[in-house]
Order: structure tokens, then sequence, then C-alpha cells
């Protein structure tokens, strides 16, 4: 998710989509809605890793605060990126 988007940054696109996964976890969970319409998934979670050139501390604890799962800094090496996504897949 890059962080410096026009029209809408990437903290807000990120609480939008987390505000709209704990929706339809809670309606799921309620019985409002069928997992088997969801592909039997019971709990949502779109792994969101932060993309951006803003190297502040201050950043990246805005990026997981608003509910990003990760972080890296533009420039960044393609290791870093790859260790980074792996986490997702643990």
């Amino acid at each position: 998710m890059d962080i410096q988007m026009p029209e809408m940054d990437g903290f807000e696109a990120t609480r939008r989509i987390r505000d709209m996964e704990h929706n339809i976890n809670n309606r799921i969970h309620h019985g409002e809605l069928s997992v088997e319409a969801y592909n039997n998934v019971s709990n949502w979670h779109v792994s969101i890793l932060a993309m951006t050139a803003d190297v502040i501390q201050a950043t990246r604890e805005e990026c997981l605060w608003c509910g990003m799962d990760g972080y890296v800094s533009k420039p960044f090496e393609a290791e870093q990126l790859y260790l980074e996504v792996s986490r997702f897949f643990q």
C-alpha cells in the first residue's frame, strides 16, 4: 500500500479495508451472513504492506497503528521486500 496516493492516502484506505473486514467478520460470526457465501473463510484479513519513501519512525508507527501488517521504505532491496511479504504466508 503506497502511503501517498491522490484523493485517499494509504492510511485512510487501510482503515476502510479494516472496517469492511470487521463488518463482514462480525456478520459471519453472528450468523447474519453464511460462511459458505464467503468461500468458507470465517475470518477475513487482507495483508497490507506499507511502501513509502518516508523513513520517519512516526510514519512506520502510524502504518502499524492504522492496521497495516508490515512496512518497507523505498528504495528497498528485493530481499527486504521478499522477507516482509513472506511473513504473510507463515
